[in-house]
């Protein structure tokens, strides 16, 4: 039996056919709900990511040192300040006036507090030890030639029976987005602002 070249379906139906399931598609994509769902999705993603942005985060420098008590100028008292020993490399974050919380004692107390002075002169681990009468575990605390930074400790009951304590504080030296904390935003961020 001869077999026949022509094709089973005739070429204007299977026109038709092609064009029905493009306009099926096209109508499910274009239909109004999911018009709706689809734009409250964009609008809820960058809101949520304007929020993200707006979201900061404290920038901080941790530091070790020792609880003092040092007589005012001018009067008769005394007061509680913390000082903490920087490596050389930190100084240029710290200034005056910067928020301090530092952490007193074994079970810590934290208290808070504000840089009061950031001394520019290098002091040696020995020369530190002499003049802050660190003994023990608190000779420990320095390494290294070092900065020293003066906290004044936000006046409490409790402060003055930690003079001579050791002590970590952390000094807020700024603050970043959120975003930034993720990998690769850092980056972004930063070219963006350039």
């Amino acid at each position: 039996m001869p077999t026949s070249e022509r094709p089973i379906f005739r070429e204007g139906a299977i026109e038709r056919y092609q064009q029905k399931q493009e306009q099926e598609v096209l109508l499910r994509v274009s239909y109004p709900p999911a018009l709706i769902f689809f734009w409250i999705f964009l609008l809820t993603l960058f809101a949520a990511a304007g929020f993200a942005l707006s979201i900061q985060v404290p920038i901080v420098i941790q530091g070790q040192g020792v609880v003092i008590e040092r007589k005012v100028a001018g009067q008769a008292g005394t007061e509680v300040v913390a000082e903490l020993f920087f490596a050389p490399g930190q100084l240029a974050q710290l200034h005056n006036g910067q928020p301090v919380v530092v952490s007193i004692g074994a079970t810590p107390t934290n208290v808070s507090g504000m840089v009061e002075h950031v001394d520019n002169n290098l002091i040696s681990p020995d020369e530190a030890r002499s003049r802050f009468k660190l003994q023990g575990g608190l000779a420990q605390v320095i390494i290294g030639p070092s900065n020293t930074v003066t906290i004044t400790l936000s006046p409490t009951a409790s402060t003055r029976v930690y003079a001579g304590s050791l002590c970590n504080a952390q000094i807020q030296t700024g603050s970043q987005s959120v975003l930034s904390l993720l990998p690769g935003f850092k980056q972004i961020l930063g070219k963006a602002k350039v």
